[in-house]
C-alpha cells in the first residue's frame, strides 16, 4: 500500500507515505519560505531631510532596540554612542521615526576588517509577522559624500532565532546588469558610482539614500517571522566612490568590482520593516471546530501546494499560502483540540521528533478514527 489509505472506519498510515513526509521535511527545511521575486529600488535625495516623508514611525520595528551581536565593530569614534550604544545616536536611532537628527546619528566604525561588516545587530519581534517591505535610510547631512550608501545583510528567523535564513538580495553593477537572490546581500548602488561636492558633470551631489525592498508580486516577502539580523557594511574609499567590501570576487554576487575594498562607513538613520501579525497557526482546515482525522484528509487532498495560493480550506495551517510538511507538522501538533485550542499558536516539534511519532504509530498499527 502506497500513500495514505482512506478507510470508512479511520486512518491507516503507512511507510511509504511517511518516507515521503520526511523527503519533504528535508526539502522545505521545515521553515517558511521566503519569496524569491524581490527588488530592491533605491531614490536619493540632494537635500539631507528630502527622503524624510518615507520614514514611519509605525513601523514593526519601532521603538525596539536591537542586540549587537558577536563581532559587532562598535560605533565611529566620533559618534556619541562609541561609549554607549543606547545613545539616542546609536541603536535608538535606526528605530525612532526621526531621521538623520544630528550630524552623527547613526555613524558607523570605519575600518573593519576586509569582507567583515562593521555593525551586526538582532531585532527580536514581538509576535510572528509576515513582512511585506522593508526601508533602509542613510545618508550624510554635513556632506554629499560616499557615507549615504549602504551595504547589507538580511536574515530572518521563523523559529524564534533557531535558525535564520537569508532574506533575497539584489545587486545592481555598474553596466546595469542585476544580480537576485544574492543570500541576503543588497548594495544601495552600483560598485563604481561616486557621490561627492566636485561640481564635475556627472557626478552626483546628494545627501540621502533610501532603499525598499519588496516583492514584485506585491506578496509578503517573508511569513511568520520572528527575529531579523542585518550586518552592515563599509561603503566608500573616502572619495564618494561606492564600493562593495571585498577585495577580489564578492562571495555574495559572484563578481570582482574590480576595487579595492571599502573601508568608510555609512550613517544609518532608519530601519523600518512593514508587514503584519501572522495568523495564529490553525489545523481546523474543514472548520468545525476539531482538529481531527477529517482534517488530515483535507491536507492530504490538497498536498503539495508551494505557489502562496493555499488557503485554510486547503490545508494551510500557518497562513504561508503554501501545503507542505510544515502544515502537516501544525496539524500533528494540534490533533486532538478544540476549536477554542486551535486559536493558539502551535510550537512545531522538531522534524525528527514528529516523523519518529508518525512512524512508531505506523508500526503500531494505528489507526485514528474519523470524527
Amino acid at each position: 500500500m502506497n500513500g495514505i489509505e482512506r478507510r470508512v472506519d479511520g486512518l491507516g498510515w503507512s511507510i511509504g507515505y511517511l518516507a515521503a513526509c520526511a523527503a519533504s521535511m528535508a526539502l522545505a527545511g521545515f521553515g517558511h519560505e521566503a519569496s524569491a521575486a524581490l527588488t530592491a529600488v533605491s531614490t536619493r535625495g540632494q537635500a539631507f531631510n528630502e527622503l524624510d516623508g518615507a520614514i514611519s514611525s509605525t513601523d514593526v520595528l519601532q521603538g525596539l532596540i536591537a542586540t549587537e551581536l558577536p563581532g559587532d565593530q562598535g560605533w565611529h569614534p566620533a559618534n556619541p554612542a562609541e561609549a554607549d550604544s543606547l545613545n539616542a545616536n546609536g541603536l535608538p536611532a535606526f528605530t525612532d521615526g526621526l531621521g538623520g537628527f544630528g550630524g552623527l546619528t547613526g555613524l558607523l566604525n570605519d575600518f573593519p576588517d576586509v569582507g567583515s561588516p562593521t555593525k551586526l545587530i538582532q531585532y527580536d519581534l514581538s509576535a510572528p509577522t509576515n513582512i511585506d517591505q522593508i526601508n533602509i535610510l542613510t545618508g550624510n547631512r554635513n556632506n554629499a559624500d560616499g557615507r549615504i550608501y549602504s551595504t547589507f545583510v538580511i536574515r530572518y528567523s521563523t523559529n524564534n532565532g533557531s535558525t535564520f535564513e537569508p532574506l533575497g538580495g539584489f545587486v545592481r553593477d555598474f553596466e546595469g546588469n542585476i544580480y537576485t537572490d544574492t543570500m541576503g546581500y543588497y548594495q544601495s548602488d552600483p560598485s563604481g558610482v561616486i557621490n561627492n561636492e566636485t561640481g564635475i558633470p556627472g557626478v552626483t551631489e546628494d545627501m540621502a539614500n533610501l532603499v525598499e525592498i519588496f516583492d514584485d508580486a506585491s506578496t509578503p516577502i517573508a511569513t511568520g517571522v520572528t527575529n531579523l539580523q542585518f550586518d552592515f557594511y563599509s561603503v566608500d574609499n573616502t572619495l564618494g566612490e561606492n564600493r562593495d567590501p571585498f577585495d577580489g570576487t564578492n562571495p555574495f554576487t559572484g563578481f570582482d568590482d574590480g576595487l579595492s575594498a571599502a573601508f568608510v562607513s555609512p550613517l544609518v538613520w532608519e530601519i523600518d520593516v512593514f508587514g503584519s501579525a501572522a495568523a495564529a497557526d490553525n489545523a481546523d482546515f474543514d472548520g468545525n471546530g476539531r482538529v481531527d482525522g477529517g482534517d488530515f484528509l483535507q491536507w492530504q487532498d490538497n498536498f503539495p501546494v508551494t505557489d502562496m495560493t493555499a488557503v485554510l480550506a486547503d490545508g494551510d495551517a500557518n497562513g504561508d499560502g503554501n501545503v507542505d510538511a510544515d502544515d502537516l507538522a501544525i496539524w500533528q501538533t494540534q490533533y486532538g483540540s478544540t476549536a477554542s485550542l486551535t486559536t493558539a499558536v502551535g510550537v512545531p516539534e522538531p522534524a525528527s521528533l514528529i516523523m519518529s511519532s508518525l512512524l512508531a504509530s505506523a508500526l503500531l498499527g494505528l489507526r485514528v478514527r474519523l470524527s
